[in-house]
């Protein structure tokens, strides 16, 4: 027997000794470095929502031409014909042309459902049952009756809900042309902004 016949096993751990070395020198061991380690394995960040207000419950009452009217808990998230919807859906009677049924839902929100022929604009009033003006459903007529707002404000309120959408803060009556601090001092107790 040779010798190679009679010690192959120890041969065969010389070899594989000698390819670990020539596949990682100076033993720097099997573990990536914290840096390589980061960029392997980081994934790319998502974006999270941290917007709070999809998750407020809002409070909507609804009336007139529904199945169930009352006062619904409601997400932020959700408009007018989910309102509905959780009200039973409309009557037969109901005027289904005077509704936006896309329309987002606001805390302390009154939609009221219009009977056919009743007249009215049905949905929701710029009149908040405290008597207070809501800025983003009245009319120009009903802005007008806001002490210290006269036509060329009113025209200008609603071309700023028309291009920017609804307001959702008092301060964002001040981006309105021609209404600044003191107007919005002066009409802030007659006006309702969700």
């Amino acid at each position: 027997m040779t010798v190679l016949q009679k010690y192959w096993h120890i041969a065969l751990i010389g070899v594989v000794i000698i390819l670990l070395f020539l596949i990682n020198p100076f033993g720097q061991g099997f573990e990536p470095d914290e840096q390589n380690q980061i960029s392997l394995s980081r994934e790319p960040e998502m974006e999270q929502v941290t917007d709070t207000e999809a998750f407020e419950i809002k409070m909507v009452d609804i009336k007139g031409e529904v199945n169930f009217p009352g006062v619904y808990e409601i997400r932020a998230e959700e408009r007018v014909i989910d309102v509905i919807d959780r009200a039973g859906g409309l009557t037969e009677y109901a005027a289904v042309e005077s509704i936006n049924m896309a329309e987002r839902v606001y805390d302390e929100m009154v939609i009221y459902i219009t009977a056919k022929g009743e007249g009215g604009s049905g949905g929701q009033s710029g009149t908040a049952a405290n008597g207070k003006i809501r800025i983003n459903q009245a009319t120009k007529e009903e802005l007008m009756t806001i002490s210290g707002i006269g036509e060329v404000k009113a025209e200008a309120i609603l071309n700023y809900r028309e291009t920017y959408g609804k307001f959702k803060k008092l301060d964002d009556l001040s981006n309105v042309s021609g209404i600044g601090g003191k107007t919005i001092e002066t009409i802030e107790e007659f006006i309702q902004i969700p």
